[in-house]
């Protein structure tokens, strides 16, 4: 058996991958039985190489109008036949979109973003070399998000990027790099507000999205709404039972974000209860114990947002 048919990858992975949805994959999974993936001793799926090429070979039809319940079952050879006979009648698809906003790249791996198959406007890019080259420019110019590509990273990395990101005007930066410690990452991370880090290698495709989800999000200390103290208070999504399995799923799991999260919920659900009873056994501060219950409980349904999405993502069962 060659190395390739014995890779498994999970669900978090598949999507990054294939560019589907999580709740996608798993309707095509279950409704249509377009793959069907192993599981793991703790329920979770595993998916092969070949399931991975035949969702996106399925992506790509359905993306002409295929419905999925006609091409579920056809094998990889007769959707890629399929695919190719009718990408031989079309025309070279490339994705355009208008210049609305304006990026700086530095380094080799941003070449892509401006490129002939971007998403981007080649005049909405500015390019460097490297990031030496972005900061020798006496007058940078402004723009929207700023991209950085290394082979490493040291502690002195950290002013230079955060140089650079302050003359470009913005809050919003991804650094992409090879080799680096925990430390320095989480250093860099931690200094530089709306920073997204990368690990190489990362695919062009992957790139230019990663740059639309960050243009698309709201700007990092954007104030919140205010808070309707006439809603009502959000019913929880977990029950206490699971949080506390999902806290205690087998930390060789390739993702912990599922243990965090469910901590993290924990300590919420029992701040809120705290500050409920509060709110009944003090008079004085009622108003306070209020505004922290509200407040608390609108927290803990983001979280539990949060974790519910992570829990489709690497396809754990609670039922």
């Amino acid at each position: 058996m060659s190395a390739r048919s014995r890779e498994r990858f999970g669900i978090g992975a598949v999507v990054r991958r294939t560019g589907l949805s999580a709740p996608n994959i798993r309707v095509w999974e279950k409704r249509y039985g377009a793959v069907v993936p192993q599981r793991t001793e703790t329920n979770r799926r595993r998916y092969s190489a070949e399931d991975v090429e035949r969702l996106v070979l399925m992506k790509r039809l359905t993306a002409r109008g295929h419905a999925i319940s006609n091409i579920a079952t056809l094998s990889r050879k007769q959707l890629e036949a399929r695919l190719a006979k009718e990408s031989a009648a079309e025309p070279p698809e490339r994705i355009r979109t208008t210049a609305e906003h304006r990026l700086l790249a530095a380094g080799a791996g941003t070449a892509s973003l401006a490129g002939e198959n971007s998403i981007f406007d080649a005049a909405s890019v500015v390019r460097y070399d490297d990031l030496d080259a972005a900061l020798a420019d006496p007058e940078p110019p402004s723009v929207d998000l700023v991209v950085i590509e290394t082979d490493t990273l040291f502690p002195e990395t950290i002013p230079a990027v955060r140089e650079l990101v302050k003359r470009a005007g913005t809050v919003r930066s991804i650094l992409i790099y090879r080799f680096t410690t925990t430390k320095t990452a989480t250093a860099l991370a931690r200094a530089i507000e709306g920073l997204t880090l990368l690990r190489a290698p990362v695919s062009d495709r992957q790139l230019q999205r990663e740059c639309l989800v960050q243009l698309s999000a709201p700007e990092p200390g954007e104030p919140a709404l205010p808070m309707d103290e006439s809603a009502p208070i959000p019913e929880r999504l977990y029950a206490r039972d699971q949080l506390g399995r999902l806290s205690r799923i087998s930390t060789t799991v390739e993702c912990e974000c599922p243990q965090h999260l469910a901590g993290l919920l924990q300590g919420l659900c029992a701040f809120e209860k705290y500050s409920r009873e509060c709110e009944d056994r003090n008079p004085q501060d009622a108003r306070l114990h209020a505004f922290l219950h509200r407040t608390t409980a609108g927290v803990r349904r983001t979280m539990e947002e949060a974790l519910q999405h992570v829990v489709i993502a690497e396809g754990i069962e609670l039922d």
